[in-house]
């Protein structure tokens, strides 16, 4: 009865998971010149826009879920990517950012991320996942996990930096989750 018991309770947390984790699914893809986008686009902000910054990032937004102090982001990325031209040499860094609490406190809202010409060292916080440079004649696939335990943030982005590139089949997987707990199953968890 008592194992029953247990498999009942966790069908339940299983059915109820949507109401503690609320998961987002984008997509993007890139190709990078010598510095500069050549092609791009993806589910983001303003149709998949690729927006170049002062610091020579070059940005793609998504916009999450409200800022929520009491929850916490856990993000998945994957993609493919090549040397736009195989001979020569690649230069190609990867990262994951989002907005911070002084970005929402604007009000901006779904309206929009913190674009060029707002201050990136306060409005934008960034994890460095990727960084190579060399010559990749062939395909290379590229997959991440990162935490974000401080707050769900409202805006989430794939950053790219370098030249000679192409991405393809880029995922972002953005899920807000209760507590500071490692996945959304810890966060069901963390309930009893």
């Amino acid at each position: 009865m008592r194992k029953f018991a247990i498999i009942a309770c966790i069908g339940l947390l299983l059915a109820a998971a949507p109401a503690f984790s609320q998961q987002l699914i984008d997509n993007f893809y890139v190709t990078v010149g010598a510095g500069n986008v050549l092609a791009g686009g993806g589910t983001g902000f303003n149709g998949g826009e690729w927006y170049v910054y002062p610091s020579m990032w070059i940005n793609q937004w998504f916009y999450d879920h409200p800022f929520d102090p009491n929850r916490s982001k856990i993000i998945h990325v994957e993609f493919d990517w090549v040397a736009y031209d195989p001979i020569c040499p690649t230069s190609i860094t990867v990262a994951l950012n989002w907005s911070t609490p002084e970005w929402s406190a604007l009000g901006y809202g779904t309206a929009q991320p913190p674009l060029p010409g707002f201050d990136e060292a306060l409005y934008i916080s960034r994890a460095s996942i990727l960084n190579e440079c060399g010559v990749f004649p062939e395909v290379r696939h590229f997959e991440r996990d990162f935490i974000i335990y401080c707050y769900n943030p409202e805006w989430v982005s794939i950053d790219v930096m370098g030249c000679n590139f192409v991405i393809t089949n880029g995922v972002l997987v953005h899920d807000c989750v209760v507590g500071a707990e490692n996945t959304s199953w810890g966060a069901i968890k963390a309930i009893f």
